[in-house]
């Protein structure tokens, strides 16, 4: 099994400027969860270059009440981005512990993604230290299940 190893950009992300609250008729858009983040190599380096894909959002199903995430990317590129990563999560879609997708198209000028919102990033708790030796333990015999 190969490892990549992510270089982070030095940029500050700098979140997507959108004009709609709702995405497909059903899901409303809410607060800035971070940057949509891929692993794609750069052309010029063997390690992968953190580049972003637009932005995530905590959204809400307006029919259900459910809370979802919204990958919201730039439509104006020759290649949807997003649609790399769509059909990497229909493949996966059975696996326990990943978000199923919820829809997928555009919506303006904007590529999209709704998935199940499976709660904090594992990214979001090293950030903030909320870990203990339980929890470690915990995340990392889930991780090897999977």
């Amino acid at each position: 099994m190969a490892m990549c190893i992510e270089k982070a950009s030095k940029k500050p992300h700098v979140p997507l400027q959108i004009d709609f609250v709702c995405v497909g008729g059903q899901y409303r858009v809410g607060k800035l969860l971070g940057p949509g983040g891929s692993g794609k190599s750069s052309s010029h380096s063997s390690l992968p270059l953190h580049t972003s894909l637009g932005s995530v959002y905590l959204g809400r199903d307006i029919r259900t009440g459910a809370d979802v995430a919204l990958k919201i990317g730039s439509a104006d590129q020759s290649t949807p981005k997003l649609k790399y990563k769509y059909d990497v999560y229909k493949n996966i879609a059975s696996i326990a512990g990943t978000s199923s997708v919820l829809w997928y198209g555009y919506e303006g000028l904007h590529e999209v993604i709704v998935l199940e919102y499976l709660g904090v990033s594992l990214g979001d708790l090293i950030k903030e230290k909320q870990f203990d030796s339980e929890k470690v333990f915990s995340y990392a015999l889930q991780m090897v299940c999977l």
